[in-house]
């Protein structure tokens, strides 16, 4: 490997956002084994989880119509696509004074504290600001950390961000920073309150700043924008850290609905009618179920002025045949996404679903069909109360009848293990009655808990149906089954699901040596376990771990680089002639 040290062209702004890998370093990694199938969800993504939170949008630009230089750095996909760049020739580049790093989803925490931890060595002029979720929830022990400098606890922290740039290194105007918990000169911990809660979300994105997928042909490129009309939620599953009682948890307040105003939703689906090609775009709209009747006409209206080539409803409830037939005619490759986490109406509702029998379902899938919607996508998810391994089987059974019965692409069953964390601040998370063993708590644990090398030894939950092996295990066969049985129904080609099943079934039989190696008492026996699976380990990883992608939904390997949140920092030109220069 060829390590870049050649200077980068200075990156100069007033703050940098930075997303960080779930693990850092992954790269040649011969300890910690990366899966197959190590992530969840239907979002096209690696087990980096590179997925940064489309608020780091928002705030770019909310502060630069502020006259604030905001830029942004994916440093999961800027690894992935320039494997040879070191974090210490990014870090020397820097000519800012805040970095602010997430710490949204659990998943990053060994990466975004690893992260913050060498940018601070490399650079101690730089404050290092954390946010997002988790953030919120555990920031009284991330101020501990001695490489944070500051904590923006928050839904919607635009303001407050506006009021810390402003500030900048006056401590008497840091004071007054509302949400801010923060390092005087002397690394006492101040606490400026969480007293920004606003009503309303403060604005939209300007998508004519996002990057452009690459045209390559063959490449499968993802081309997709993203909108949230909503922080918070109205509905209340256990399992979930964005959960109406989750939300209460981390904000302490009562009303747990934040809608963006309509005319910031206008405003998003204004620029992305001002950007090239769109038409060849996918949109997703994430928590549509929580929109008033005038935000979904407003949403629908917008989807049918940008042209784009398709677009995802998440839905709670079975959307009214009057509401479908409104978005076919706004979009003639609508999708939509629902997500009952099992067949059995009982767990269902544990879950926090169970809103419609299958009965129901099957009715209304028929009456959707006709309604003029191109596809609908039906998430099941493995790791609910009550859920056991017949639970498990008859949701995968009850998928092949909904394959066997519509006999087409339109209708796509899917089912995925929750792992690797049950979300911190959730129910299930707080409450042990409901049945789920929690092993990390504080975020220490979890952060040395990504650590081991067992897929298994990484999660931090099991439940009182399904241990940790069950829910990997059970639920890799599980996805394995059900790609088994869209080939056999013609929904997939069978050559692409022999090849997707044949890194199942690798993952399958490798596991359980990793985590024999990785469960070992004595450490040196452990060191030495692992060294001894080392080579292998890191091959799978790079099979694994590479700038393309697949999921369930699209089970083949696709280009990344391109999508809303593959963000560099430094153009590819500059990227590129660096690393030719270091070749």
């Amino acid at each position: 490997m060829t390590v870049v040290t050649q200077a980068l062209p200075p990156l100069q702004a007033d703050l940098l956002l930075i997303h960080a890998p779930a693990i850092f370093e992954f790269r040649n990694r011969r300890d910690l084994y990366f899966p197959f199938l190590g992530t969840s969800g239907d979002v096209p993504i690696t087990p980096l989880y590179e997925y940064f939170p489309v608020g780091f949008r928002s705030l770019q630009r909310y502060l630069g119509d502020r006259g604030h230089d905001v830029k942004i750095i994916n440093l999961s996909t800027l690894l992935l696509c320039y494997p040879d760049l070191e974090l210490a020739t990014i870090a020397r580049a820097l000519d800012v004074p805040i970095v602010g790093i997430d710490l949204h989803w659990m998943v990053h925490v060994q990466g975004s504290l690893a992260v913050a931890e060498q940018i601070k060595r490399e650079r101690p002029d730089i404050k290092i600001l954390f946010g997002g979720i988790s953030s919120t929830y555990y920031a009284d022990q991330l101020i501990r950390y001695p490489f944070i400098d500051m904590v923006m606890r928050g839904y919607d922290t635009h303001v407050p961000v506006d009021g810390l740039l402003h500030a900048a290194r006056d401590e008497a105007a840091l004071r007054q920073v509302p949400n801010l918990l923060w390092k005087d000169r002397d690394q006492r911990v101040v606490d400026n309150g969480y007293v920004h809660k606003p009503d309303t979300m403060a604005c939209g994105i300007d998508w004519r700043t996002a990057p452009r997928a690459p045209a390559a042909k063959g490449s499968f490129a993802i081309r997709e924008y993203l909108s949230v009309q909503n922080a918070g939620c109205a509905y209340n599953c256990g399992w979930c850290g964005g959960s109406r009682e989750a939300f209460r948890r981390i904000n302490h307040r009562k009303n747990t609905m934040i809608r963006k105003p309509i005319d910031e939703v206008s405003y998003e689906f204004e620029s992305l009618r001002s950007t090239p090609a769109t038409e060849n775009y996918h949109f997703y709209s994430v928590g549509a179920y929580n929109e008033t009747r005038e935000g979904l006409d407003n949403l629908i209206q917008g989807v049918h002025d940008a042209g784009l080539k398709s677009v995802s409803y998440e839905q709670f409830h079975l959307t009214p045949r009057a509401t479908l037939k409104q978005m076919a005619q706004a979009n003639k490759n609508t999708i939509i996404t629902l997500s009952p986490e099992s067949h059995d109406l009982r767990v269902s509702k544990l879950a926090g679903r169970g809103t419609y029998t299958n009965e129901e379902l099957e009715t209304w899938l028929a009456d959707a069909l006709d309604a003029g919607i191109s596809q609908i996508d039906i998430w099941y998810f493995i790791g609910m109360p009550e859920q056991d391994a017949e639970s498990v089987k008859g949701t995968v059974d009850y998928c092949a009848r909904l394959l066997h019965k519509f006999k087409s692409t339109r209708v796509n069953p899917m089912i995925c293990p929750m792992i690797p964390f049950l979300d911190p601040a959730s129910t299930f998370f707080e409450k042990p009655e409901h049945g789920f063993k929690v092993f990390f708590r504080t975020v220490e644990e979890h952060r040395r808990g990504m650590m081991n090398a067992s897929l298994l030894n990484r999660m931090n939950y099991e439940t009182r149906w399904l241990s940790r092996r069950d829910l990997v295990h059970i639920g890799f066969s599980a996805v394995r089954e059900l790609m088994q049985i869209k080939a056999q129904t013609g929904m997939l080609p069978h050559p692409v699901v022999e090849h997707h099943n044949s890194l199942v079934d690798d993952a399958l039989a490798f596991l359980p040596i990793v985590h024999e190696a990785d469960s070992l008492a004595d450490p040196e026996d452990r060191r030495r376990a692992l060294e001894a699976l080392g080579s292998e380990i890191l091959r799978r990883n790079q099979q694994i771990i590479t700038p393309r992608v697949s999921n369930q939904g699209f089970p083949l390997q696709r280009t990344i680089g391109g999508r809303w949140f593959d963000e560099f920092g430094w153009s590819a030109a500059d990227l590129d002639a660096i690393v030719k220069r270091a070749a």
